[in-house]
């Protein structure tokens, strides 16, 4: 049996255990990193603080008295309410159900579309339109759901956004489509104003009779429904012309 020696010391406690294994912890971190440095191996080593730093510790509490567990409920909830998808403004006729329209039809609807913004004479959309309508026959009961079926096809941007947002089942037939088309891009205000620069007409500086006669019937056209007699137009392009041209 082994005895201890009575020359042996025995070793006093440390004052402050906790701050001097973490100086020491600190140390060898320090020269952990310093050989790897030095020593580079194939497989870098991590070395992770040994102490969480009390700041970053105050803060994740503070995010935990905060939790709210209502920010976790799902986007799509058991009793949330989803809207209905809204159905179109246009109610197409059961015949459309017994033909086709035709694919070069319709491509060339989508090639002359109406978006109320560069193109802004609903008049001459709808021209324009029927004419590429005319181009392709049908038999006569099926004209109506045609020209429904295929005039939202010509609309883009904020004529289309127009349509969209009107109420369900609103429009039934053509004329009504046409009526409210003509409505929301031709209002009382747009008419109103060209027919102002009708009556308001005069001739250029420097403009030809020709000219100025070419211009006074485009005001025409575009002032759809002015209803102006040939005797009132006559007159007032006469008075809109300058004292050097009455003179010839």
């Amino acid at each position: 049996m082994h005895t201890r020696t009575s020359n042996s010391k025995l070793v006093e406690p440390l004052p402050e255990p906790e701050r001097t294994l973490n100086r020491r912890l600190r140390r060898r971190n320090r020269r952990v990193l310093y050989d790897q440095r030095n020593n580079p191996s194939q497989h870098q080593r991590i070395v992770y603080p040994s102490i969480l730093e009390i700041i970053y510790f105050r803060h994740f509490l503070d995010i935990l008295r905060n939790y709210d567990p209502m920010d976790d409920e799902p986007m799509w909830a058991v009793d949330r309410v989803v809207a209905l998808t809204p159905g179109s403004a246009i109610t197409i006729p059961k015949t459309a159900n017994e033909f086709a329209i035709k694919g070069n039809h319709l491509t060339l609807v989508k090639g002359n579309q109406f978006d109320g913004r560069t193109k802004t004479d609903p008049h001459k959309h709808i021209h324009e339109f029927l004419g590429i309508y005319d181009m392709f026959k049908y038999i006569d009961t099926e004209n109506e759901a045609v020209r429904l079926m295929m005039f939202p096809i010509s609309l883009t941007g904020e004529a289309k956004t127009w349509l969209d947002e009107l109420n369900e089942g609103t429009i039934e037939t053509w004329d009504e489509l046409r009526t409210a088309f003509i409505s929301r891009f031709f209002p009382p205000a747009i008419f109103d104003r060209l027919l102002g620069e009708i009556r308001a007409f005069s001739q250029h500086e420097n403009e030809s009779l020709t000219d100025a006669w070419l211009r006074m019937k485009e005001m025409l056209r575009n002032c759809h429904g002015h209803n102006m007699s040939k005797g009132n137009i006559i007159k007032i392009f006469y008075h809109g012309l300058s004292e050097i041209t009455k003179k010839f």
